[in-house]
């Protein structure tokens, strides 16, 4: 019996919780569907692809000329590799994802008169990515292509009011379904010491820990901000980055660090594919984002039983329980992820309850085989 075929559609994936989601969805869904997954060239993540691929029995496509900024000639090339491919493949459904792939895919299938499309924004640009005007078309370009959508799956109920309140789509187009994290990789035992004498991190210190690009959107400002701040109370701590980011963003970051590295009070690790590990020696976790969709790093440090701290934005809203399996801190300034953090380390009950506390529910309600289920019955959904 002939497999049915899902065609995806992305822009780029690089280094973050779309390229975790997207490739661990394509490896779930590819058992049991002719799975095709097309996307921009990349640089750093390629051998990353193909070897998922070839593992999982699913087929990449490039297409070089679909990139993430704004260019006409490129843009229009890319439209129309995306609609030959969409013409040639001829999918049961198109899932595409992220803001350029899901225009120009979901153009293309209002084009031929395709109906069987699915969207994933991995979170949004309205608000935190570009100036008021730029932010405003991004909207209107969302707006249109609604019009060619069939569903679109978003991570949380927050997400989806935060589409409907600009007008994009309708509520019976929203589908909620939450990021799933594989256990496993979390169940086995570290040694905490080992893994801060291999990450050049004292023994002695609790680790404050943050993981993510070095983007503004994502805070790692505040994250310096808020250690500064804290280094007035205290000095038996490290602030651990594991991430990285473009070179003006990540200089950016490194500067404001300067002060702090003098100390010995921070310490840049990179980006890190054993992050289940590296997790397990943090004493918090800290994301003090301006903007967020549903960032797998934050479930990921609750799967490893890490106390989280992060900002009450987005999809935070509906992963935390204040005050039970995190704490959430108003975004834009770091005094409140101060106190926050200072409160987490002083007080080992509170650590122990929202470690435990989150685990649970993060478990619970962030399973990888319950989104691939999700994700299959959507696809077979008349």
């Amino acid at each position: 019996m002939q497999r049915k075929k899902i065609l995806h559609i992305v822009t780029r994936l690089e280094k973050g919780g779309a390229l975790s989601n997207i490739l661990s969805l394509a490896e779930g869904l590819a058992a049991g569907y002719e799975l095709v997954l097309a996307l921009g060239e990349l640089d750093s993540e390629k051998e990353l692809v193909l070897a998922s691929a070839a593992k999982a029995g699913y087929r990449v496509v490039w297409l070089p000329d679909l990139v993430r900024e704004i260019s006409l000639l490129k843009d229009f090339r890319a439209f129309l590799d995306i609609l030959d491919l969409l013409l040639k493949e001829s999918p049961y459904v198109l899932h595409t994802h992220t803001s350029k792939a899901g225009f120009l895919g979901r153009l293309a299938a209002g084009l031929t008169g395709f109906k069987q499309v699915i969207h994933t924004p991995h979170g949004h640009v309205y608000y935190g990515y570009f100036g008021a005007i730029k932010s405003g078309f991004v909207v209107l370009l969302e707006r249109f292509a609604a019009l060619f959508t069939k569903s679109y799956i978003v991570f949380s109920e927050a997400e989806r009011e935060d589409n409907l309140k600009r007008k994009i789509g309708k509520s019976r187009q929203f589908e909620i379904i939450p990021n799933g994290i594989a256990e496993a990789p979390y169940e086995t035992a570290v040694s905490a010491e080992r893994k801060k004498e291999e990450l050049g991190l004292p023994k002695d210190k609790k680790i404050i820990g943050y993981a993510g690009r070095f983007a503004p959107v994502k805070g790692a400002d505040i994250f310096i901000e808020a250690l500064t701040l804290l280094s007035k109370k205290r000095s038996d701590f490290i602030g651990v980055l594991a991430g990285s980011g473009a070179k003006p963003d990540e200089d950016r970051i490194r500067e404001l660090s300067r002060e702090l590295e003098k100390q010995g009070l921070v310490s840049f690790i990179g980006f890190r594919r054993d992050l289940p590990e590296v997790l397990k020696v943090f004493d918090v976790f800290v994301l003090p984002s301006r903007n967020e969709g549903s960032p797998l790093a934050v479930l990921e440090a609750q799967f490893a039983g890490v106390p989280v701290v992060v900002s009450a934005v987005g999809s935070l809203t509906a992963i935390i329980v204040a005050g039970e399996t995190g704490i959430l801190v108003p975004p834009g300034q770091a005094a409140p992820f101060t106190a926050a953090i200072d409160a987490v380390l002083n007080e080992p009950a509170l650590a122990a309850r929202l470690r435990e506390q989150a685990k649970k529910r993060a478990r619970e309600n962030y399973n990888y085989k319950k989104m691939l289920i999700a994700v299959k019955e959507l696809y077979e959904r008349p």
